[in-house]
């Protein structure tokens, strides 16, 4: 049984914590807009509903934002650990690194 190769992209993986870290900004950047409406919206009810939306939003996004945060230190550690043990399979074997 032949042992399988193992394969990682960092180029991709750095993408992707690039990518992540555009979302956290849009979302931190998101605030609470919708508050700049209410007096246009003629109606208390409806000015009620949309605080309470922006309160249980700003927690969510900030959970949201969090996660975020977790996924792109997971990322970070991953290429870090993999160009770790990289290196030391190459420098085991006496080789340099392409």
């Amino acid at each position: 049984m032949a042992d399988p190769d193992l394969f990682v992209d960092l180029d991709a993986l750095e993408e992707l914590v690039r990518q992540l870290g555009q979302i956290r900004a849009s979302l931190e950047d998101a605030g609470e807009r919708v508050d700049r409406f209410d007096h246009r919206l003629g109606s208390v009810r409806i000015g009620d509903a949309l605080d309470d939306f922006v309160s249980g939003w700003k927690d969510g996004r900030q959970k949201i934002i969090e996660g975020i945060d977790a996924l792109i230190g997971k990322c970070q550690g991953a290429s870090e650990s993999y160009i770790a043990h990289e290196d030391a399979v190459v420098k085991a074997t006496g080789q340099t690194r392409a």
